[in-house]
């Protein structure tokens, strides 16, 4: 089965496809997850349902003008794989000693195109970027590392983002 025929299949629940998609790009939206989440095994396989849910869902959203199948789907797994760390810091259930090795580098694993995009931005903002959307830092610790205020922050942000979609011609939220 192609990739154009898995896609058509999960856009009408088709759980057949759905199968075929998890044998082909199972292996790669694993490694996505593994990659920033390599602590709890019973939270791997958590997000790993809620990132194939979230792309059965969201099949609609896809844009191959904006990123390949392949990348889509381990952007959704990454991110997912983020969310829950975020939740699972929030709640305190990880031990923070633990996490040194958690949010590596995705030097390796080159997913999407998050550097092309933070190459249009100048090294300060790129930095800044880097920190709150791959890094993982709350705005709250970015204000402190630059000693910003949060209000001047969420500003800066905000007009780098415009600046990006005019940049990247994208009318993404």
């Amino acid at each position: 089965m192609n990739e154009e025929k898995i896609i058509r299949g999960i856009k009408k629940k088709n759980e057949a496809s759905l199968k075929e998609f998890i044998k082909i790009y199972g292996p790669i939206l694993k490694a996505s997850i593994y990659k920033s989440l390599s602590l709890n095994q019973e939270l791997r396989m958590e997000v790993l349902n809620d990132s194939l849910l979230a792309i059965w869902d969201n099949i609609d959203s896809f844009d191959p003008s904006r990123s390949s199948f392949k990348n889509w789907c381990a952007g959704i797994g990454k991110y997912k794989a983020i969310d829950a760390l975020r939740k699972e810091l929030k709640h305190k259930s990880i031990n923070i000693d633990t996490l040194a090795n958690v949010l590596e580098s995705d030097e390796e694993l080159n997913f999407d195109e998050s550097d092309k995009i933070l190459a249009m931005l100048d090294e300060d903002d790129r930095e800044i970027f880097r920190k709150l959307f791959i890094e993982g830092y709350s705005y709250d610790d970015i204000s402190n590392i630059y000693d910003i205020s949060k209000d001047k922050l969420y500003n800066k942000i905000s007009r780098k983002k415009k600046l990006l979609r005019k940049k990247i011609g994208g009318d993404y939220e």
